[in-house]
């Protein structure tokens, strides 16, 4: 009995200490970069902080995100006196996500049967994927609706089909719709499963009810603390048009090949960042572990857990085909259960080869995005946006203004580095133009401003004539006599140079 219980102490033991090895690899080389979407959740998790007003930054796709990270950032802050940038708070939180999500992985591939060693290189090929291991130390939204997706399929996998299961794991799929709302899609998964399964209706009903029962609790009580009501709610978060720039966002493509294209190019780079033939070549081992995995499994476990991570993925997939289709983030969906089918099917090697297989392919998933996926991020100095930011706050007063275009082609970072990280108020022009305003009257709106004590200043993008400035103008229309109105109405006086051959102006303008 003793070697026995010893081996059940061991197994455990080592999978933990293999997960804390990964999340010091996460830790040493932690994104600096600072993604958009990760500073626009931070500025918002500032602002809620700041004022206590969470419910203002609230977003109804990520409704349990920044409740969650406040109440955790103000409990940690009371109980420890934790005063932490918020970008890397809400990388912890993603990283805490990531890793429980690998234990999960661990603990079903046990389930199936696989040795310590596979089991263990099946997490490390997760972990070190690109999509996983980016949004797993990125100040993101993701990792939080993976690890309750993951954990609903365990319960739905390895526990009877009985009504309290059955809720439980659609509590969890709740949750991680409450955190990304396209994980509802999860839902398409489960009818498909059950449907495989031959189960009888009453598994439908004791799934679906207690499902629909945890969402509108979610969004009930959300629509019960803003005042409105939940049918409103939903058409606006589905329909409604973008409160800042004044644009109808949509992502939607046609199901043409040069879209399927694109949308299996974004699985490719999820797996791998684009590091020539060595990508290729691991590419090509997991794309052999899959087409071995359509042999048929050895146990009915396995062939159940392999017809369930299909349907996990070939939903999202397939919805985000024709919805932002080159969005690698929203492939993890789909590299998740292709990378735990391709562990299950290193078990059908001999010993030797599915540990010389799943060696080379951790080894080369870590390799080839660490070091051209991870590590160039993690350099501060190389962040030119960030550079610009920091030269911006040292060069201008607290109140100042900064106007910008607001577009790619432009300082588009500037939208949010700039209000973040320099504490500086940011006028985006497109964003004024896309709400209908004219060109004279935004002139008027910044004069008045500066005659008030708020300085404005701008960079090259909008002082020196160029190709940024003038696509905005001629994308919005603004007729030509409103751009000489201007142009006639504003002088630009150097004020600093700024990092990557840029410069800071401040305007000047001219009296009545």
């Amino acid at each position: 009995m003793k070697p026995s219980r010893a081996f059940s102490w061991a197994s455990p033991l080592l999978a933990a200490t293999a997960i804390l090895v990964i999340a010091l690899a996460y830790f040493i080389y932690l994104p600096v970069s600072y993604n958009f979407d990760g500073t626009v959740f931070s500025q918002m998790l500032r602002f809620a902080l700041r004022t206590g007003d969470w419910l203002t930054v609230a977003q109804t796709h990520h409704l349990l995100y920044f409740p969650l990270n406040y109440l955790l950032y103000r409990l940690l802050g009371s109980l420890f006196h934790y005063q932490v940038l918020e970008f890397f708070h809400l990388q912890l939180f993603s990283m805490l996500f990531g890793l429980a999500t690998l234990l999960l992985a661990e603990r079903m591939l046990k389930k199936l049967g696989l040795p310590l060693r596979i089991r263990l290189l099946g997490v490390s090929s997760l972990a070190f994927s690109l999509a996983f291991w980016q949004f797993s130390v990125d100040a993101e939204v993701h990792m939080p609706g993976v690890f309750f997706v993951a954990a609903g399929l365990y319960i739905l996998l390895f526990r009877p089909a009985r009504p309290a299961p059955l809720a439980g794991a659609a509590l969890c799929f709740a949750l991680a719709a409450g955190f990304h709302l396209t994980n509802v899609l999860i839902a398409a998964t489960v009818f498909l499963f059950l449907l495989t399964q031959r189960a009888s209706w009453r598994s439908h009903v004791q799934f679906y009810i207690p499902y629909a029962g945890f969402m509108l609790i979610l969004y009930g009580a959300y629509s019960l603390l803003i005042r409105q009501p939940l049918p409103k709610l939903i058409r606006t978060m589905l329909f409604g048009t973008d409160a800042y720039s004044g644009y109808n966002v949509a992502y939607a493509h046609s199901f043409s090949w040069p879209t399927w294209r694109l949308s299996l190019a974004a699985v490719k780079s999820a797996l791998v960042s684009d590091a020539g033939i060595p990508a290729w070549v691991v590419l090509a081992g997991i794309l052999a572990l899959l087409a071995l995995g359509l042999r048929r499994a050895e146990t009915a476990t396995q062939r159940l857990f392999k017809r369930a991570m299909i349907l996990w993925g070939l939903p999202f997939f397939l919805f985000f085909t024709y919805w932002d289709p080159g969005k690698t983030e929203f492939k993890i969906h789909v590299i998740v259960p292709l990378l735990l089918i391709a562990t299950v099917s290193l078990g059908r090697l001999r010993p030797l080869a599915a540990q010389l297989a799943g060696v080379s392919l951790a080894i080369g998933l870590l390799w080839i995005n660490l070091t051209w996926g991870i590590k160039p991020q993690a350099d501060i100095e190389k962040n030119t946006n960030y550079q610009i930011a920091m030269a911006v706050r040292r060069a201008t007063p607290a109140n100042a203004q900064i106007l910008i275009a607001g577009t790619a082609a432009g300082y588009e970072y500037g939208k949010i580095y700039l209000p973040y990280f320099a504490g500086r108020d940011v006028f985006i022009l497109d964003w004024a133009l896309g709400r209908g305003r004219a060109l004279p009257e935004i002139l008027s709106a910044l004069k008045n401003r500066d005659g008030l004590g708020q300085p404005v200043f701008t960079l090259d993008e909008i002082a020196v004539p160029g190709n940024a400035l003038a696509g905005l103008l001629r994308f919005h229309r603004v007729p030509e006599k409103d751009i000489d109105r201007w142009r006639s109405g504003v002088r630009y006086i150097p004020v600093a140079a700024l990092p990557g051959n840029d410069r800071l102006y401040r305007l000047e303008f001219a009296s009545p």
